[in-house]
């Protein structure tokens, strides 16, 4: 495995535990309580979270199977990434996608996390047998960002999911 998508792989799962670990637990009430009127619960926003990244694990694996035509990286690949680790850490909101803003209103926490463990297992057999020749090819496109690498397209999912992190906090701290 390359070496920066493995950093960027553990980084993404260091992210996760956190996220798991703010949850464990609570009840499936509390967690499936909105904070306020309109806003997510602690389990809507994982949800959202495991929605975005077994899309991008999709959508990666359908551009893959492009090989050798794949456009390579430029720079602006670089530059998206900042551009989203950026947007993530403001407190600017951007509205989800359509295909990843729709929640249930309720959800099983053990039900989630099964999940996201099914699609962190296969994100890693992604990352494990990406092919080098394909480290600066463009297989990834963000919805606002535009075309990034594998690399850049961990390094979103990170950005992403810190943003959420602190959001299940807040969440979480209004009802405690």
């Amino acid at each position: 495995m390359h070496g920066e998508l493995s950093l960027r792989l553990v980084r993404l799962e260091r992210s996760r535990v956190r996220a798991l670990a703010l949850i464990e637990g609570k009840d499936g009430v509390q967690l499936n309580r909105p904070p306020a009127p309109g806003k997510w619960s602690a389990l809507q926003v994982l949800h959202h979270v495991v929605t975005a990244e077994a899309l991008t694990l999709a959508y990666i694996r359908k551009k893959q199977q492009a090989g050798a035509a794949l456009p390579a990286a430029s720079v602006a690949s670089r530059l998206r990434l900042l551009l989203v680790e950026v947007a993530l850490a403001s407190p600017l909101r951007v509205r989800a996608p359509a295909v990843t803003a729709d929640v249930p209103q309720q959800l099983d926490a053990d039900g989630l996390r099964a999940r996201w463990d099914d699609v962190r297992r296969e994100l890693a057999a992604l990352v494990e047998a990406f092919p080098n020749e394909f480290i600066d090819r463009l297989v990834f496109r963000h919805p606002y960002a535009g075309r990034m690498t594998l690399a850049h397209a961990l390094g979103t999912l990170e950005a992403h999911l810190e943003h959420h992190v602190r959001q299940v906090e807040r969440a979480l701290s209004v009802l405690a």
